[in-house]
């Protein structure tokens, strides 16, 4: 058996991201690893994520992350799990990605707006970060709404 496909979860909880990762490890007769990164959080030497403000609550509530994506993969017939990390998106999924030694790590285009202009100006994307720090191939899923004329 091949390694895992695995996907970066976005925060937004858009489910199009897991799903079409989930039909993509379908396709290559695998499954699937979702990563859920909070970029607030930080991992212990233990293994515990803690949130580094003491005051922002317990990383266990997600804000319905894990709902949105069991959700999202209810029909797949793909086998999945969902995994928590901390810091900094592109690096986490990359350890994960070894720790499964998956067969690809997948992501979702930035996002649009001035919000995701801003991000990539300042500190580059996650997929370009991950294309070039880490030897597994990278997809990148574009807005499903990026092409439409209307």
């Amino acid at each position: 058996m091949t390694g895992p496909v695995l996907v970066g979860v976005p925060h937004d909880r858009h489910p199009s991201v897991p799903r079409r990762a989930a039909d993509l490890a379908a396709a290559l007769g695998t499954e699937l690893v979702c990563v859920a990164v909070d970029e607030a959080s930080v991992r212990e030497p233990s293994g515990a994520v803690m949130p580094v403000d003491p005051d922002a609550g317990s990383p266990a509530d997600d804000g319905g992350l894990s709902d949105a994506v069991a959700a999202a993969l209810a029909d797949s017939p793909v086998r999945w799990r969902l995994e928590r990390a901390a810091g900094d998106p592109a690096a986490e999924l990359a350890r994960v990605a070894a720790v499964h030694d998956a067969v690809l790590i997948v992501v979702g285009a930035r996002r649009p707006g001035m919000r995701g202009w801003a991000t990539h100006l300042v500190g580059g994307t996650v997929a370009g970060h991950l294309v070039h720090d880490q030897p597994r191939p990278v997809v990148v899923l574009p807005d499903r709404h990026a092409g439409d004329a209307s």
